[in-house]
């Protein structure tokens, strides 16, 4: 579902996109007469009238879904270039200390995988897809001191003993286990 904006809104968009996101500039590329100063509220509330999410101003960009799945295939396969000194084999000499020849006119240029940029696309992968494993932590029930009261279910919560607490706090804990 598209929302149906101004002929006005959408040049600030428009504007907007080509500032590099600077409300300001975008104002006063729609309207050149404005101060500076003005042009700065004008922008902002410009900003908050068209209310524009951020992936549609990344669709808007080219940043397409299709896209970023691109770019994540080609992180995944990620090589980089390292130079090597490649040594020819020497003649068989058994508990010979010394090593062939090289020098710096023999250097040549490898692809290999590059694993470190690998990993930070998989991990970038697997937290879009919310796949991601969850990290699990100990918390502590045993609590002692005083407690500050803020709403209605905090009161309820305070009047309770420790044990219904903990018995509280493991049904949450089962239902969400049961959710993922």
């Amino acid at each position: 579902m598209s929302i149906k904006r101004t002929l006005r809104e959408r040049k600030f968009i428009k504007a907007y996109i080509e500032n590099s996101g600077n409300a300001t500039e975008a104002y006063l590329a729609i309207n050149p007469n404005c101060d500076r100063k003005n042009a700065r509220e004008y922008g902002y509330r410009m900003l908050q009238k068209v209310d524009i999410s951020v992936s549609e101003l990344m669709e808007m960009m080219g940043t397409t879904d299709a896209y970023l799945n691109q770019k994540l295939n080609e992180g995944l396969e990620a090589k980089k270039v390292v130079s090597v000194i490649p040594i020819k084999p020497k003649e068989a000499q058994p508990n010979s200390p010394d090593l062939p020849e090289a020098n710096s006119k023999n250097i040549e240029f490898v692809d290999v995988e590059d694993y470190p940029t690998r990993h930070k696309y998989l991990d970038t992968a697997l937290k879009l897809k919310g796949t991601y494993p969850t990290e699990k932590k100990k918390v502590d029930l045993n609590v002692s001191g005083e407690l500050e009261v803020n709403s209605e279910l905090d009161k309820k919560l305070a009047q309770l003993d420790i044990k219904e607490l903990k018995k509280i706090s493991e049904s949450i804990l089962k239902a969400n286990a049961k959710k993922l």
